[in-house]
């Protein structure tokens, strides 16, 4: 078999193809690798060498059988690009990806039995683990661990044999210790050869368990982030909360409860019966005394997920046959309908997956043929349709796909990999498979949203030049994971935080995604199987924060390299203006059109807390003309700093529109800066406004007054939206523009909305405002800009592009190097 292997933890960019032999995984081959010293390099570099390895190779990408990465520890930004590359192609070719230690990669390739691995953790620190061999075993003695080399050198002593990273092979702490291994660095045979020593050695059972699902990948920082939370500071007493408290409004944010995968048994059966008769009404759900006997089986195995103590969802596993030369049946998957879209199903498929491959044989499994998300999830794992049973659900009648799901290794591996080349689908050089339309996946990660969406690109001209008129860009699937309550208690966005939110989350978004577009074909008469992954993938690669940027854009250049489709990098400001030419649905099905309008000379006001911007768009997905920005605070911050300074917490936009709403917008009279006629035209200025607020506040606690906080808000708000509006209709009048887009999260401010439609109507202007779960940072807004430029004739971006968390709007899609 063939492992794609991957490690970013250093200086190096790491990748390579390793092959291990099934008559003896010790003879393990390198047949291609790329290590190149480039500490700024992981992002262009790393997906284009893993191209051109499986080139060298001569391999396609579905051929691999897994991947196996370096999970650090290492500098954090550089750490990331190569996990999230690493599960990105597993995920996409359906294979296992396991992470191994970095350090313990270094030290599987040493002939010394016994060794201390240090490498550069920059801060003047050191990361260090020292590794003893055993036979065909590796294991960690201590660490790995992060400190400064005299506290490392002080308590590992001199008599360990040393591999050291090569920057650090002439430091001081080093003297008088023996150094084996001066420029040290973990290389594709090390990574395998570290993922057998710690999992059974060199034998084809151990080989084996790199054909299965592992744990769950995981980076090793060891250090916590820099941010430090605030400090909570006293409310002022001035401050009248008694309306908010009879409304009964609170902050604060809950905390998620743990998971728990544990085995079932009889204790569970009730709570069983519930969920069952709770999703399968219509078609006989087990009784209690079927459960009850189920779980009292000999072969059978029940899997469940718990969270404080109530069940969620569970899975049934029955093992039949000889023990020697079993075959398995997956009796059910049940999730609570409450509990569902948290990947509760794969998990439980992962814990049966792991038993069953442990032992080997096939599994076999009937789901309905309508059910097009399971069938989804089922086929991820290997499992394909090989029948149907008419009439197999009682009473409703409905049909049964049997699904079959071949033995992992051996020829099982083989038929595998046959599944998974049939079920994809022929594409032209272009990407692009015929007038049914372009499939379009785009990955957002700018900030602290985690977005997947997908689209469909729709013209008379199916070769992807230029054509004379809009296309036409439907929705498919919008699918977000945000982690604003991580950075609730900071009060505001941390970046590290953010980042590390950002790969946990890609895969189980992405996943979701994927399944919204097979629904999508199901529920259009159109092959499932033909359909499920994209034509082209986009990504933003920038504004926005540089390690979130990163994150999401090495993902998504893995999974147009796995899947062979062009990769678009594309301008995130540009698709908060792009969403709003898409066909969406409204709430019973409908398709919705975005609104006529002149977008090739338009303004576009877009409202974040990143971002407070006036744009003169001349077409979507054309170079914008930046008008006009904020010299300090963007808008969305503003309303951030305002809630914490007024004790209500993160984030601030929210809650200050809520109270906004019942109190009086002219009871305060706060400045509205950069309106007079000296100052620029189009551009903003919010910290003063915070100030007045903090300054307002005072004075009234000094002078012994009370102020509802509802007029303290409005107030607020109202010099906020006054300014935003005022200078954004005087762009518009300025050129000529009778079209104006409103975009970004503070565009779901109720107020923002209403004022600006109301002086646009006066001044003859058409406003169109995208619906609420489009203004935030989201995937299709990205897939529809790339839809646009698309649709234009723009190149692909090429798998080498990098990011920029300084980019200008002018550049809609970024070229790579290529």
């Amino acid at each position: 078999m063939h492992v794609l292997t991957v490690d970013t933890s250093s200086a190096y960019v790491v990748a390579g193809i390793v092959e291990i032999p099934e008559s003896d995984p010790r003879a393990l081959n390198t047949v291609s690798e790329r290590i190149v010293d480039n500490p700024r390099g992981h992002m262009e570099l790393l997906t284009p060498n893993i191209v051109d390895c499986l080139a060298e190779a001569g391999l396609e990408p579905e051929e691999l059988s897994a991947v196996v990465v370096g999970a650090g520890p290492g500098p954090f930004t550089g750490l990331r690009v190569g996990m999230a590359t690493a599960q990105a192609f597993g995920d996409a070719l359906s294979i296992p990806v396991h992470g191994v230690e970095s350090l313990a990669a270094i030290a599987a390739t040493s002939e010394l039995t016994e060794v201390l691995v240090l490498t550069d953790a920059r801060r003047r620190e050191w990361y260090g683990g020292h590794y003893r061999k055993d036979g065909d075993t590796l294991f960690a003695v201590e660490g790995p661990f992060v400190d400064k080399p005299d506290v490392i050198m002080a308590r590992q002593g001199v008599e360990t044999p040393i591999i050291v990273a090569k920057s650090l092979a002439d430091h001081e702490a080093l003297a008088g210790s023996e150094i084996a291994d001066r420029d040290a660095l973990p290389t594709p045979q090390g990574l395998v050869r570290a993922a057998l020593l710690t999992n059974g050695g060199f034998t084809a059972a151990s080989a084996r368990t790199l054909l299965t699902p592992g744990e769950p990948l995981r980076a090793l920082y060891l250090r916590r982030p820099d941010a430090v939370e605030p400090k909570a500071k006293p409310v002022s007493s001035a401050l009248d909360f008694g309306a908010m408290a009879e409304d009964g409004d609170q902050g604060g944010v809950e905390q998620e409860e743990e998971l728990r995968t544990v085995r079932l048994d009889q204790s569970a059966a009730a709570e069983m019966e519930e969920i069952e008769r709770d999703l399968f009404a219509e078609d006989s759900p087990w009784s209690l005394e079927g459960i009850r006997a189920e779980l009292s089986a000999v072969n059978t195995h029940y899997i469940g997920i718990r969270r404080d103590g109530q069940l969620l969802g569970y899975l049934g596993l029955a093992k039949n046959g000889p023990s020697d030369d079993p075959e398995w049946e997956i009796h059910t998957v049940a999730v609570r309908r409450e509990a569902q879209g948290l990947g509760l199903s794969h998990r439980l498929m992962v814990e049966a997956l792991r038993k069953v491959d442990g032992i080997g044989g096939q599994v076999f499994l009937e789901v309905r043929t309508n059910n097009a998300p399971a069938v989804g999830l089922y086929e991820r794992y290997g499992f394909r349709a090989v029948g149907v049973r008419k009439n197999y659900y009682q009473p409703s009648g409905a049909d049964a796909y049997v699904m079959v799901r071949p033995s992992f290794g051996g020829e099982g591996e083989a038929v595998a990999a046959e599944i998974q080349r049939d079920a994809t689908p022929p594409a032209s050089a272009e990407g692009v498979r015929d007038t049914r339309g372009m499939i379009i996946l785009g990955v957002e990660s700018s900030c602290d949203e985690t977005g997947v969406g997908i689209v469909e690109l729709t013209h008379d001209n199916a070769a992807g030049q230029e054509v004379d008129g809009p296309c036409r860009v439907r929705m498919i699937s919008n699918r977000v994971a945000s982690s604003m309550t991580q950075h609730a208690r900071f009060g505001g966005v941390v970046p590290e935080i953010a980042s590390r939110a950002h790969l946990e989350a890609m895969v189980p978004t992405m996943r979701q995604a994927l399944r919204d577009l097979r629904a999508d074909r199901a529920a259009r008469g159109l092959p499932t199987s033909a359909f499920d992954k994209p034509d082209a993938v986009a990504a933003t690669v920038g504004p926005g924060l540089a390690g979130a940027l990163l994150v999401g854009a090495a993902a998504a250049k893995a999974y147009a390299a796995a899947w062979k489709v062009p990769f678009y990098g594309v301008n995130h400001l540009g698709g908060h203006v792009a969403v709003d030419l898409l066909v969406t649905e409204d709430s019973e099905g409908r398709e919705e059109h975005a609104a006529p309008g002149d977008l090739d000379n338009a303004i576009a006001l877009l409202v974040s807390g990143g971002h407070t911007q006036i744009l003169h768009v001349r077409g979507v997905g054309k170079p914008m003309e930046e008008m006009g920005g904020t010299l300090d605070d963007a808008a969305g911050e503003a309303y951030d700093k305002v809630a914490r300074l007024l004790g209500l917490g993160y984030p601030g936009g929210p809650i200050i529109d809520k109270l906004a709403a019942k109190g009086n917008a002219k009871a305060i009279s706060f400045p509205r800066a950069m309106m007079r006629q000296q100052d620029a035209r189009y551009d903003f200025s919010f910290s003063g406004l915070k100030t007045a607020v903090a300054r307002y506040v005072e004075t009234a606690e000094r002078e012994g007054r009370t102020i509802p906080i509802e007029d303290v808000c409005a107030s607020f708000q109202e010099a906020v939206c006054d300014v935003l509006t005022a200078k954004a209709v005087r762009a518009a009048k300025d050129v000529g523009a009778t079209t104006m887009l409103l975009g970004g999260g503070v565009s779901a401010n109720s107020r923002l909305r209403g004022l600006l439609l109301q002086r646009c109507k006066s001044a003859g202007i058409y406003l169109h405002i995208p619906p609420f779960a489009l203004c935030t940072d989201n995937g299709v807004m990205i897939a529809a800009l790339a839809a646009q430029v698309i649709a234009a004739g723009a190149q692909p971006s090429g798998l080498d592009v990098d990011t920029d968390p300084s980019l200008e709007v002018e550049i809609p899609v970024v070229a790579g190097r290529e």
